[in-house]
């Protein structure tokens, strides 16, 4: 062969090992499939957990966390109380007025929670008009969520409030004493009654972020000595009193086996199982301080907010944003969520 030739045929070589190369690289660059799994439906026991002391077997305060006038007392020195049995029940303006605005509140949350429910509906009817955006749609959804949850907590305050004006025993035992007066007015941590308990020594625990109905008198439970000693089975007594200005809820328990003076651990009880939603925790992304993941439909891929409960293994507990059966991406779901990022940023020069 020519040797002449020779430098063209490399360089064609060289040319076609370019365009291979680029190629390839193009390739690579292609986004990954995508993949999804429908969300599923499974059992689930929850457990709520507190810091609970060993008290002796000396009196309990009942104590009000509201003001307020006493309405009447149900109670004498020397009676006789079974758990959750009325002490005394309050009213006065202050109570009026604290009502009114737990009321107002829960009204205002409500028309806001509407409002947002509107809103989202508009939105999801202008995007079958391809008048809108999925992202405006999400942003609508995420409004809703947080409507739903603000009115939710009026709610609780409304029904905690409630509840607070009436003075209730936590356990079974004698009233020793009444400093309280029909008729006269009662201040924020005075005491109202005091009582001997019937049995011996008792827990006492302090719940957060819990329901009125997770701890119910009767509920079973576990106590767990920070010594590391053998569990204790416990049983709840009743709540001491309403919830703490903290927002805890101070509450009684009555443990299996007779407890060492002073000690303390943790109290866990265990909720009636109920079923929860749960996907795979990759489909999970978080975007400033809230979290989605990708819904698959026939329409495409488009982000829901969600709010997700505790892990359980390779799975998380979704609390509220997704049914049963429905789509979510497991595969390449956070670069799903940014695809439109790069047309937020200028390349360098």
């Amino acid at each position: 062969m020519d040797e002449t030739v020779k430098p063209r045929q490399r360089y064609r070589v060289a040319f076609c090992a370019v365009l291979a190369a680029f190629a390839g690289g193009a390739a690579l660059a292609a986004p990954a499939s995508v993949d999804w799994v429908a969300a599923k439906s499974a059992p689930q026991t929850p457990e709520i957990s507190a810091f609970a002391s060993e008290q002796p077997g000396g009196v309990v305060m009942v104590t009000s966390v509201q003001h307020g006038v006493v309405s009447g007392l149900a109670v004498l020195p020397g009676q006789s109380v079974a758990p959750g049995q009325v002490i005394a029940r309050l009213g006065g303006p202050q109570v009026a007025a604290a009502l009114a605005q737990a009321q107002g509140a829960l009204v205002d949350a409500t028309a806001a929670r509407d409002a947002a429910a509107i809103s989202l509906a508009a939105e999801q009817q202008k995007l079958q008009q391809h008048l809108s955006t999925r992202q405006l749609v999400a942003q609508a959804r995420a409004a809703l969520a947080t409507a739903t949850a603000r009115r939710a907590t009026a709610a609780a305050d409304l029904t905690a409030l409630r509840q607070a004006v009436v003075l209730r025993s936590p356990l079974a035992g004698v009233v020793q004493s009444v400093p309280a007066v029909s008729g006269g007015f009662l201040a924020a941590g005075q005491v109202a009654a005091t009582i001997q308990p019937a049995a011996g020594n008792w827990l006492r625990a302090v719940f957060y972020n819990a329901a009125a109905a997770d701890i119910a008198p009767g509920a079973p439970g576990i106590f767990t000595p920070g010594s590391g000693g053998a569990p204790v089975p416990v049983r709840v007594r009743g709540a001491l009193g309403t919830a703490q200005a903290d927002g805890g809820q101070p509450v009684a328990l009555t443990p299996g086996v007779p407890l060492a003076p002073g000690v303390f651990g943790t109290v866990t009880l265990a909720q009636p199982a109920r079923e929860a939603v749960m996907v795979p925790s990759s489909a999970l992304i978080l975007d400033k301080g809230q979290w989605w993941v990708m819904l698959h439909t026939a329409r495409g891929d488009h982000p829901v907010p969600v709010v997700p409960g505790p892990a359980q293994g390779a799975d998380t507990v979704i609390k509220s944003g997704l049914k049963p059966g429905e789509d979510v991406v497991v595969v390449n779901a956070y670069l799903l969520y940014h695809r439109g990022i790069a047309a937020l940023y200028q390349p360098p020069d």
